[in-house]
């Protein structure tokens, strides 16, 4: 089932530094939203902190790069990067492993050997959709049919999509939704979480129905979504898609997005931690 939104914020600001820091006790993760660094002993000294208050394994900490230097000796690493990510300058996608077992992952060499298929298969634009089908606009009278497709989909997932006050929030405010209708019926659905005061859009919640796979709807959503973020002015477009997941993975690249790394035991998704591979496209 899924997870109940199992998160909190947590703020601080001193002469040595500011962070808004997400508490994510589900995926047990911490990620850094926004910072300020004139200190970075101190920052990263207080990030630490916070996860062995709260038990959690993995920190992520998007950085700006004239910061690197001094945050790699602080025993953060790069996992991947994000062009554009932050106004248009790189996001360095820094992490650390406060438990260290959270860095260790059986399944990456497989899953290393799976991309590299993936990006010698050649870019392609869509296929039409299936007869009877449409791109459109979810409305609030959907949000039950929304939530019954990421039920079927995945066992559990670090937002809460299946629960209606939630998606009531954020359909078409912080979250653009785009859906595939076949014969009136919601059947495949993607999503756009902008961050507006960085300039760059998530594509996620990619779910699609076992019995409408492979039809190449996920393609459409994912081109409509992009068209949707950059009429809103929103160049720098990312993905982090499940590593184990072959077709996802597929899609993006076959759209042009660029792979930038994979982020170990990123978060649990379906019943466990999935690594998550980076996939991104920068228009500015």
């Amino acid at each position: 089932m899924f997870a109940p939104k199992d998160q909190k914020t947590i703020h601080e600001t001193n002469r040595d530094f500011a962070v808004d820091m997400l508490i994510d006790t589900f995926s047990k993760r911490a990620w850094v939203n926004n910072y300020t660094c004139n200190n970075p002993e101190r920052l990263t000294d207080f990030i630490f902190r916070a996860c062995q208050a709260y038990g959690l394994g993995k920190i992520i900490f998007p950085a700006r790069k004239e910061h690197l230097k001094e945050l790699s000796k602080q025993g953060l690493a790069i996992e991947g990067w994000i062009e554009g990510f932050f106004q248009g300058r790189n996001g360095y996608f820094l992490t650390a492993y406060p438990e260290p077992g959270r860095a260790k992952s059986v399944d990456l060499p497989g899953h290393l050997v799976q991309l590299k298929c993936v990006m010698n298969s050649p870019r392609k634009e869509p296929v039409a959709l299936p007869e009877g089908c449409l791109v459109v606009t979810p409305a609030v009278g959907d949000i039950p049919a929304l939530t019954r497709v990421f039920k079927k989909v995945f066992a559990s997932y670090p937002s809460p999509l299946d629960r209606p006050d939630y998606l009531a929030a954020v359909l078409g405010k912080t979250v653009l939704f785009r859906v595939v209708k076949q014969h009136g019926k919601i059947v495949s659905v993607a999503a756009a979480e902008v961050n507006r005061s960085n300039g760059c859009a998530e594509l996620t919640n990619c779910a699609t129905l076992p019995g409408a796979r492979g039809a190449g709807m996920m393609s459409h959503l994912i081109r409509q979504l992009e068209q949707d973020c950059i009429s809103r002015k929103v160049n720098c477009l990312y993905s982090l898609a499940r590593a184990s997941s072959f077709g996802m993975n597929l899609v993006f690249h076959r759209l042009g997005y660029r792979y930038r790394g994979t982020l170990v035991n990123n978060c649990h998704i379906s019943g466990g931690f999935e690594n998550m591979n980076i996939w991104v496209k920068y228009s500015g």
